[in-house]
């Protein structure tokens, strides 16, 4: 999306109405673009299947560890679960709860990443003081919107586009470190929410 606003700024610039340097104005939009939910999900989702393999491995009366993989692997890795570790039900619990750790990070991602596509659909509106981004050369050489009025909405814009991407990213930030330490958002300390907490309340 933020080329979207790129393209918008690209043809103030021509009008000699701004100047910008681009890469600043993508700047914290970097983590928001990089930023891969369908892999989170993935990795729960992978994580809840090892779990599941496991449990099954543990309970089941008929089928070995070994016989749950094909070939000479399943064997090496019933030995390598036998010498790695007695408790199998605590290593399926641990493994449990970081999959439904992912699970929730995925959707708190998928809920910032929401709000930061809908706060950028704004931003990147392609119509500048109710003019067609299109038209916009012509109104503005025919006097038809003031030239201040058009540069003073683009500033707008990159200004707001920074202010959405620092939040998000921040959000991000928050998330991943939860998922890191297995709490929310350490650094602000029990019962203080982060700013991503106070993104997903609607609160920034």
């Amino acid at each position: 999306m933020i080329d979207d606003l790129i393209m918008i700024l690209d043809v103030g610039a021509d009008l000699g109405l701004i100047a910008y340097d681009e890469t600043v104005v993508r700047a914290p939009h970097r983590d928001a673009e990089a930023f891969d939910v369908d892999a989170l999900a993935a990795d729960a989702a992978r994580l809840r299947a090892t779990a599941r393999l496991l449990d099954d491995a543990t309970v089941s009366t008929d089928v070995s560890f070994g016989d749950l993989w094909s070939g000479s692997g399943g064997g090496a890795a019933g030995i390598a679960l036998a010498s790695a570790t007695t408790n199998v039900d605590a290593v399926v619990a641990e493994i449990a709860e970081t999959a439904a750790t992912l699970d929730a990070a995925t959707s708190t991602v998928t809920d910032v990443m929401g709000r930061y596509r809908h706060a950028m659909a704004t931003v990147c509106e392609p119509t500048i003081c109710g003019i067609d981004i299109g038209a916009l050369r012509i109104s503005v050489a025919a006097g038809s919107v003031a030239r201040d009025d058009v540069r003073g909405e683009l500033i707008a814009r990159i200004e707001y586009a920074d202010t959405v991407g620092r939040t998000v990213t921040e959000a991000l930030a928050d998330t991943v470190r939860a998922v890191s330490a297995d709490t929310g958002a350490a650094d602000d300390g029990p019962g203080h929410p982060s700013a991503g907490e106070l993104v997903l309340a609607g609160r920034r």
